[in-house]
C-alpha cells in the first residue's frame, strides 16, 4: 500500500502546513547552494591569511593544519606576541603591524586572545573574513564589530577544510616537512655573549673587533643593552670609500669617521633560543642574510647564529650516520 497520503484526505489546514514545510526545506537548500557558492568565491579570491592563536608545538593540530595551507601555496602570516618565527616565516606582534594586503585573520581561540580587539583591528585593516576556528563562537559585540565593518563571520569551519573541499590544490605531504620531532634549538648551536656595539662607535672600533674575533657579524644595541641593529662586514663594504675617486690614504681617514649608525640595518631578523635551526635556515635564506641575532625574551642579545653553525650540524649529523 502507497504511503503517499493523497492530498484528497487533507483538510485545507494539512495541506497548508504541508505546503509551508515544503517551501521551508526548498528554501534551505537554496540558502545552502548559496552558501556554498558564496565561501567558494571567498576562498578563490583569499590567498593572504594572517593567522593568530595557533601553537608553536609541531604536533598540535594547528600546527600541522598552518603547515597543510602553506602546502597549498597559499601566503601566510604568523602574527605571534613572543616569537619572531613560525614554519621559516617572519612573525608580527599585532595585526595592525602586518604590512600589505591580508583576506583572511585566521583565529585559533585562546584564552589571552582579546576578540574585540583583533575584530575591531580586522575592519581596521579592511580584511574579507574572520574565521574563527573550530570550537568558540563570536560574542555579539564581536558580531556587530565585524557586520559594521562589512567583514563576513565564518565560525565552527575549518580553514584548511574549507580550502580541501572547495579549491582544486595539489595537497602535498606533510610527514616529510615534520619528520624531525626533535630538531635541534638554536641555543645549542649559537655562539653565546657575542660582542656587540653601540651605534654611536665608531666603524673603525666594529672593524677592530671583527678582525681579532674572526666574525662576520656584529649586534648592535641601545644604552639597555637591548637589540636594535645589526651590522655586517658587507655594510662595511658599501659604505666604504672608493679606491676610484680618491687616494687610499684619505679612504682610509674617511671610513674612521664614520659611526656604526651609518652603516648598520636597523630593526634586524632575530630568532629566540628555542627557535630550531630549520626555521632559522629559513630565515637566511628568506631575508639573505647570513646570521642572525639571537635574543631573550627582554630583547638582550644572547646568541649569534650563523650559516656556519648550520652546516656544522647538518656535517656532523652526515659523520654520526
Amino acid at each position: 500500500m502507497s504511503t503517499i497520503q493523497s492530498t484528497e484526505d487533507l483538510s485545507p489546514e494539512q495541506i497548508r502546513n504541508q505546503q509551508i514545510e515544503r517551501y521551508r526545506a526548498g528554501d534551505a537548500a537554496r540558502r545552502v547552494y548559496l552558501f556554498r557558492r558564496q565561501r567558494k568565491a571567498i576562498l578563490e579570491n583569499c590567498r593572504h591569511i594572517a593567522v593568530v592563536g595557533a601553537s608553536s608545538d609541531p604536533n598540535s593540530p594547528s600546527y600541522i593544519s598552518i603547515e597543510r595551507l602553506l602546502g597549498l601555496s597559499l601566503e601566510i602570516i604568523p602574527v605571534f606576541t613572543d616569537r619572531e618565527s613560525f614554519l621559516g616565516l617572519r612573525c608580527f606582534r599585532t595585526l595592525r603591524e602586518v604590512p600589505g594586503k591580508i583576506d583572511i585573520v585566521q583565529v585559533y581561540p585562546n584564552k589571552e586572545i582579546d576578540f574585540t580587539t583583533l575584530a575591531q583591528a580586522a575592519v581596521d585593516r579592511g580584511v574579507n573574513t574572520f574565521w574563527i576556528e573550530q570550537g568558540v563562537a563570536a560574542s555579539p559585540e564581536v558580531e556587530k564589530i565585524l557586520a559594521n565593518g562589512r567583514v563576513q563571520l565564518v565560525e565552527y569551519e575549518s580553514l584548511e577544510t574549507e580550502y580541501l573541499k572547495h579549491l582544486p590544490f595539489p595537497t602535498a605531504p606533510s610527514a616529510a616537512q615534520r619528520r624531525d620531532r626533535k630538531a635541534t634549538k638554536v641555543k645549542e648551536r649559537m655562539s653565546k655573549s657575542p660582542a656587540t656595539v653601540k651605534p654611536e662607535d665608531g666603524l673603525k672600533d666594529a672593524i677592530w673587533k671583527m678582525e681579532h674575533g674572526h666574525f662576520r657579524h656584529l649586534p648592535v644595541v641601545d644604552e639597555r643593552e637591548k637589540l636594535i641593529g645589526m651590522l655586517t662586514d658587507r655594510d662595511i663594504r658599501l659604505i666604504r670609500p672608493s679606491l676610484a675617486f680618491m687616494k687610499k690614504e684619505d679612504a682610509e681617514v674617511q671610513l674612521w669617521s664614520i659611526a656604526v649608525q651609518q652603516a648598520a640595518v636597523f630593526d634586524p631578523i632575530r630568532v629566540k633560543p628555542e627557535t630550531t635551526l630549520k626555521e632559522a635556515a629559513e630565515l637566511m635564506l628568506r631575508w639573505h642574510v647570513g646570521g642572525l641575532p639571537v635574543i631573550d625574551d627582554h630583547e638582550k642579545v644572547v646568541g649569534m647564529i650563523t650559516y656556519t653553525d648550520i652546516l656544522r650540524e647538518f656535517v656532523g649529523r652526515e659523520e654520526i650516520h
